[in-house]
């Protein structure tokens, strides 16, 4: 449990704001361990945070501790703890895991997050055509669908307008009949539409995109506007509900809603009108008040009335939307969200949606550009004529004649053979039998293919972490040192001070003034199964006069339980001793409970004097000084044996 503390600790965020002009140059020397101001800042800044100021007393205690710790992990390399197999492959797993998070995190999680933010600053008002179609339908329907948008673009430079084709031939019900127009929209969109929001923030105004696909099918998307967001808002209002068939009830509405606007002009109460009149029975008792929301929410007019109000607390005239007529207030604009909210956010969520796939294809790209990537498209081929619809089946078996044939390659030193992918092909059991009979082998070979190629490329990045990103190099060093520093403490301080019984007496023995019982109280409870005021003054008067044993013994008898019965040892301070003083046979007042009808009162049984606790009382306050004192004796033998060196001007150098 210590050690994951110590670890957990140890990775703690990241902190990215060295200073390279000067990282380089050796703060200080520990033995022959050189401490660069890199490795330094980091730590240093990492575990400080917001109070790394680089004064001289921050820094002077932080050089301090760091200066202890190299100590310990220089003892742990002389005793070739660096060498167990066990610590070693929990070094590995360690970094397996770290791994993971960070790759994903830096160059997926955290590039959509920002991006999010970037795009929650601009609303994008869109049309766009839809043809719907199966997304994972066969590829020929797919193809269809795509090249009917790629003649209806083509169609659009004929001189068609995007209106006319979109009232012709979207799919889209709900938009076809005004021209395909969405309005306003922000990121981030639904899980499945990731694409099509890419389009509406790359394309300029006016500019149609390429046939683009989504969960629904294929789209063309023009971008019609845009705007600076109008983020969130919160309003209140009073709403009446119209019937739009019967004119009459829409004008005595009307009436009504012009009468309640001259009154809040007027001086009225905004919450008491809505108390009265509103129809929106979530709100109405409760002043109006909606939940802060943003575009796209209700209706276009209900959206332009509220952002249109200038000041919190300014009221619109009664507008009529697709529901009825309102009056709404302003309440106020919520701050946009920060980068770390939107990630609290999302982070979880993230992973789940379709944005995240394809910024994963992406990082998959930037590694196969970066490392040198090969593949022999012709040895795949010749592995899928091995094939036959037993691939589909958790029954298929690779082929014994499959060769070791290069099938790809990242770096110099990775290469993945034909029967690699043999024995990954196999271990895919669910994702080979996901697919439909009627798919090409070919088609069903690439999706398993693409997926051993991303695992390849993730295994060869995360196998070259330290060389590429700095701030992982560092977090290793950590995680490798705290794992040295904790094995080296444990067994020349933690085991040795629970061990060394004849040490530890020793200790004992010269420091057992300082284990000390102070002056204590012990307070007997007593509760009374009664509420009866007459029959609780007795007992408590014969529980003044005698001991526990006797005052029980006279009131429970006859089978009947009157008194319970209970002893706990205090030091002065403790909230058992209020309503007491702190002397022998104070009482308390009795504490009458209607509920369970019974009564509690407490009496001081006896004060013991001060004294001095045994070795068997007082042990784990012994160890942990024991602990502290070996340690301490610890560190003046490794200054010994492994000579600290400031550099004075570089230590200077870093004072603020």
């Amino acid at each position: 449990m210590l050690k994951q503390l110590i670890l957990t600790v140890l990775a703690i965020i990241f902190i990215n704001n060295v200073q390279a002009q000067s990282d380089s140059d050796v703060l200080m020397t520990v033995g022959d361990d050189k401490v660069t101001v890199g490795e330094f800042r980091y730590i240093y800044e990492k575990n400080n945070g917001k109070t790394a100021d680089y004064s001289e007393a921050s820094l002077g205690e932080y050089v301090d501790l760091y200066t202890k710790f190299k100590l310990k992990v220089a003892k742990a390399r002389d005793m070739k703890l660096d060498t167990i197999v066990a610590l070693q492959k929990e070094l590995d797993g360690y970094r397996t895991q770290l791994a993971n998070s960070f790759l994903t995190d830096r160059e997926v999680v955290d590039k959509l997050i920002k991006e999010i933010v970037d795009r929650k600053k601009q609303d994008v008002r869109i049309s766009h055509i839809l043809v719907k179609v199966n997304a994972k339908g066969p590829n020929n329907l797919q193809e269809k669908a795509r090249k009917k948008l790629l003649n209806l673009k083509q169609q659009l430079k004929e001189g068609k307008t995007f209106e006319q084709l979109a009232k012709e031939y979207s799919d889209d019900k709900n938009t076809k009949d005004r021209g395909g127009d969405l309005g306003f929209i922000t990121a981030s969109l639904p899980d499945g539409f990731y694409e099509l929001e890419n389009a509406m923030y790359d394309l300029d105004v006016n500019e149609v995109s390429d046939p683009i696909k989504t969960k629904l099918g294929f789209h063309i998307v023009k971008v019609v506007d845009k705007r600076e967001a109008r983020g969130m808002i919160e309003v209140a209002h009073i709403f009446k509900k119209v019937d739009k068939i019967k004119k009459g009830n829409i004008n005595a509405t009307k009436k009504t809603m012009d009468s309640i606007y001259v009154a809040l002009q007027a001086g009225a109460s905004f919450d008491k009108l809505a108390s009265i009149h509103s129809d929106d029975k979530n709100t109405k008792t409760k002043g109006g008040v909606l939940p802060a929301f943003g575009i796209a929410v209700f209706d276009s007019q209900f959206e332009d009335a509220a952002f249109g109000l200038k000041d919190d607390a300014d009221f619109s005239a009664p507008i009529l939307t697709s529901v009825g007529y309102h009056i709404i207030k302003k309440i106020g604009s919520p701050k946009p969200q920060t980068l770390a909210q939107v990630k609290l956010q999302f982070k979880d969520k993230i992973v789940k949606y379709d944005r995240y796939e394809s910024s994963q294809k992406e990082m998959i790209e930037k590694i196969k550009s970066t490392s040198q990537f090969r593949e022999k498209r012709n040895a795949l081929a010749k592995f899928t004529k091995t094939l036959d619809e037993s691939f589909y089946s958790y029954k298929w078996q690779p082929s014994k004649l499959l060769g070791d044939d290069l099938l790809l390659a990242f770096g110099p030193n990775q290469d993945e053979s034909v029967k690699d992918f043999a024995k990954y092909a196999k271990k895919q059991t669910r994702l080979r039998s996901q697919f439909d009979k009627s798919k090409p082998l070919s088609e069903a070979v690439e999706v398993v293919y693409s997926e051993f190629v991303k695992e390849k490329a993730y295994a060869y990045e995360q196998a070259n972490l330290e060389s590429k990103y700095p701030e992982f190099k560092s977090l290793m060093r950590e995680y490798r040192e705290g794992i040295l520093l904790f094995e080296a403490t444990k067994i020349n301080v933690w085991d040795k001070a629970n061990t060394d019984t004849v040490g530890l007496y020793k200790f004992y023995e010269q420091n057992k003034s300082m284990y000390i019982f102070e002056e204590q109280a012990t307070i007997g409870k007593y509760i009374v199964n009664t509420n009866d005021e007459k029959k609780v003054k007795k007992i408590m008067k014969c529980a003044k006069k005698h001991n526990s044993e006797k005052t029980l013994k006279r009131f429970n008898k006859d089978g009947v339980e009157m008194l319970e019965y209970s002893e706990v040892t205090v030091e002065p301070g403790s909230k058992e001793l209020v309503g007491l003083d702190f002397k022998k046979k104070s009482i308390s007042q009795p504490v009458y409970d209607k509920n369970s009808k019974k009564t509690l009162f407490k009496k001081v049984v006896k004060i013991s004097p001060t004294r001095r606790k045994s070795l068997k009382e007082a042990r784990g306050y012994v160890v942990a000084d024991y602990q502290d004192q070996l340690e301490r004796q610890w560190i003046i033998d490794l200054k010994k044996r492994y000579p600290v060196k400031i550099n004075d001007s570089v230590y200077n150098s870093l004072k603020k």
